[in-house]
């Protein structure tokens, strides 16, 4: 998943569950895991946003 962001910042999380072959509430409850831990966070709207991946733990 993070992969997929990294690569476009500004997918969505239907396009996420496409291509990871997943559930679109499944993608949500990996998306809201990693925003709770500070991995990943959301800048702009839903429509216009994207994804910023701001800590992988191995700083």
């Amino acid at each position: 998943m993070l992969d997929l962001i990294k690569n476009k910042p500004t997918i969505s999380a239907a396009e996420i569950a496409m291509k990871m072959d997943m559930s679109s509430r499944g993608v949500e409850k990996h998306i809201k895991k990693l925003r709770e831990t500070g991995i990943i966070k959301r800048n702009g709207t839903d429509f216009g946003g994207y994804w910023e991946i701001v800590n992988l733990g191995n700083d």
